[in-house]
C-alpha cells in the first residue's frame, strides 16, 4: 500500500489518494485549456500587429536578459531582438513563443499595452540608442508586421 500523507500528519488511504490525484489532473487540464484559450487569442493579436516592442523591451530588462544569447534563445540571429524592440522587425509566432518561455510571461502580455518608458529605462540605451524625452516604440508599422505574418497561417495550431 503506499503512504501519502494528509493535513497535520494524518495518513491517507487509496481512495483519498484516489480522489486528490484525480482533482489535480483536472486542475491541471483546466489550467492547460485556459493557456491554449490565451495563447490562442495572443495569436489572433500578434497576426493583427499588436505585439508590442515596448513589452518585449519590458520582459527582457525584468528578467535581466541581455546579449546575443537572447537572440539565440528566441530563435533568431542577432541583432533580430534589438530590432524587435526598435519595431523595425516583427518576430514570428515561435519566436514570440520562445521570447515569453525565456522571460516568464504570456504570450498575450507581450501584446498588451503597458507603460510608456524612456530609451533610458531600458537596455536599449546599450545598443546605441540616444535617449530622447520620448518614450519607447509602442508599435510596429504595418508593412513590418505584413512582411511576417503573411506566411503565417491564418489561426494557431494546437499543441501537440
Amino acid at each position: 500500500m503506499t503512504w501519502r500523507w494528509g493535513k497535520a500528519g494524518q495518513r491517507l488511504d487509496e481512495r483519498e489518494i484516489s480522489r486528490r490525484s484525480r482533482e489535480a489532473a483536472q486542475r491541471r487540464g483546466k489550467a492547460k485549456l485556459a493557456r491554449e484559450a490565451d495563447d490562442a487569442v495572443a495569436y489572433k493579436l500578434w497576426r493583427a500587429g499588436e505585439l508590442r516592442p515596448d513589452r518585449i523591451t519590458m520582459a527582457l530588462n525584468a528578467a535581466k536578459l541581455y546579449g546575443p544569447e537572447v537572440d539565440v534563445a528566441c530563435g533568431a540571429a542577432e541583432p533580430d531582438v534589438d530590432l524587435w524592440e526598435a519595431g523595425k522587425l516583427y518576430p514570428t509566432w515561435e519566436q514570440v513563443l520562445l521570447l515569453a518561455k525565456l522571460t516568464g510571461v504570456t504570450p498575450r502580455l507581450l501584446c498588451t499595452r503597458g507603460p510608456d518608458l524612456r530609451v533610458s529605462d531600458t537596455s536599449l540605451r546599450f545598443h546605441g540608442f540616444r535617449d530622447d524625452p520620448e518614450p519607447l516604440v509602442t508599435f510596429y508599422p504595418p508593412e513590418v508586421v505584413a512582411a511576417t505574418v503573411t506566411v503565417a497561417p491564418e489561426t494557431v495550431a494546437p499543441p501537440t
